[in-house]
């Protein structure tokens, strides 16, 4: 009799050792990490929030020809793509940032920004495009001419990576003298 009641003891022990090990070993186990759909909208608003600020930071800095102060806003292997009309038509492309410095340095030695109106802007995860309205001067001839832009714009962690822009090339022509 002695000896049933041992084993059963025994037995209770160890399940209640067995429900204690599976416990603690659920425990140690990470759980997946799945943020939920209103978190995910939350973060995405943020995401474009940041990136719509960062945008019109860098066209303001543009037109007011602050080249250098770019640089906290570009990444340090952007591209700069356009199809442009500066004294004839060409198609550029510039690669690291040094080089789109350059290029702005000459754009904003070509032609002064006087005004820059967003007709829309669509923000997409780390992609935008946007359609805007320029009025540029031309420095030498004085003409001023309004040049629709459309950009396409690519960011990594925040930092602006590719910039695509496609002025209207007839009223870059007619900003140019041609």
């Amino acid at each position: 009799m002695r000896e049933g009641f041992d084993n059963r003891r025994v037995s209770l022990n160890c399940a209640r050792s067995l429900q204690l090990r599976k416990k603690h070993l659920r425990k140690k186990q990470p759980r997946p990490r799945v943020l939920t759909s209103d978190a995910n909208r939350k973060l995405s608003v943020l995401d474009r929030e940041l990136i719509e600020k960062r945008i019109h930071a860098y066209w303001g800095m543009r037109s007011r020809g602050e080249v250098i102060e770019i640089a906290s806003l570009i990444a340090a292997d952007c591209v700069y793509v356009s199809k442009n009309c500066l004294g004839g038509p060409a198609d550029i492309r510039r690669e690291g940032r040094e080089a789109c410095f350059e290029w702005a340095r000459h754009i904003n030695a070509m032609v002064e920004t006087l005004k820059m109106e967003v007709l829309r802007l669509l923000i997409d995860g780390e992609q935008a495009v946007a359609c805007r309205r320029m009025t540029y001067r031309n420095r030498g001839s004085r003409h001023v001419v309004e040049v629709i832009v459309t950009s396409y714009m690519r960011f990594r962690g925040g930092e602006m990576l590719e910039l695509i822009d496609y002025p209207d090339p007839l009223a870059m022509r007619r900003l140019m003298g041609d």
